[in-house]
Formats: C-alpha cells, structure tokens, sequence
C-alpha cells in the first residue's frame, strides 16, 4: 500500500525579520515620511514667516511638542509590532486582537484630534492653528523617527 507523502507545512519564522514587514514600515520609506515631514514644516513655517500674520513661535512650540508626543505613539506602536506582528502575519489574531491596538488607536486619536477640535473652538484661533499645524508635521515625523529607530534593530 502505497501512502503519498504529505507536502510538509511552510514553516513560518518564529523571529520577526524586516523583510516581513510591510511596505511603509521599510527603513527607506520611514526616512522618506521624516523627510517629508521636516520639508512640509519648513515650508509652513517659512509661509507664515512671510504672512507676518501670526507669531511664528507657534510654529515652533508646536512642532517640537509633536515630535514629542508622536516619538511616545511611535514607540509604543513598534512594542506592539515586536509583541504580536508575527501572531497577526500567521491569523493567530487579528490586528485589533493584538495587545495595545486599542490604546494605540485612542492615543493618535486624540493627539491628533483634541488639539484640532480646540483650535477650531476658539475665537481668534489663528495663531493656534498655525501651532496646530506645525504639530501635526512634528507628530508624523516623531512617530516614524521612534519606528525607524525599532526597525533598524531588527535583523535583515
């Protein structure tokens, strides 16, 4: 009696590699967004200056709480990512499942969106607003610095 063999399971990695990772957490791609964010600031902060209609430090204050705030949301994210991604790449869990999507989640949503919404309140906002945006630049660059930095830890 003749028993086929059986075609043996891809065996998946138990340790995460870069290449697993999707496009835009690739090393080059993640210094693209941070340069793109360090351009997009410049040239706002640069049109401000030039408008003479609001106090630039706005800019500035802005910009650096965003690289703040969005270094802590990239961290966290890239602990997230080193936990459960491989879980997540073999359906073990979804993305939602893994520990911390949640709170990842409520955090940009409201770094990003409080300050919107209370710029958008206030009267004679304008100069918050020019902060706001600034913000938002230092946010996505300060996010992408902390997952470049976890990315290029791990092995190729």
């Amino acid at each position: 009696m003749n028993i086929p063999a059986q075609k043996p399971e891809k065996q998946r990695p138990e340790k995460l590699y870069r290449r697993l990772l999707p496009f835009y957490m690739k090393p080059t791609i993640l210094i693209a967004f941070m340069v793109i964010s360090l351009i997009g600031q410049l040239t706002w902060t640069t049109a401000m200056a030039m408008s003479g209609a609001v106090d630039v430090r706005w800019c500035g204050v802005g910009f650096g709480l965003g690289i703040v705030l969005g270094y802590i949301q990239g961290g966290w994210i890239a602990r997230m990512w080193a936990r459960d991604y491989l879980r997540v790449l073999k359906r073990e869990i979804t993305f939602w499942g893994a520990k911390g999507a949640t709170g990842t989640t409520v955090f940009v949503s409201l770094a990003l969106g409080v300050p919107i919404v209370i710029g958008l309140s206030l009267d004679q906002a304008h100069g918050i607003l020019v902060g706001i945006q600034s913000y938002i630049f230092g946010f996505i660059g300060g996010m992408n610095l902390a997952l470049y930095l976890w990315v290029r830890r791990l092995p190729k």
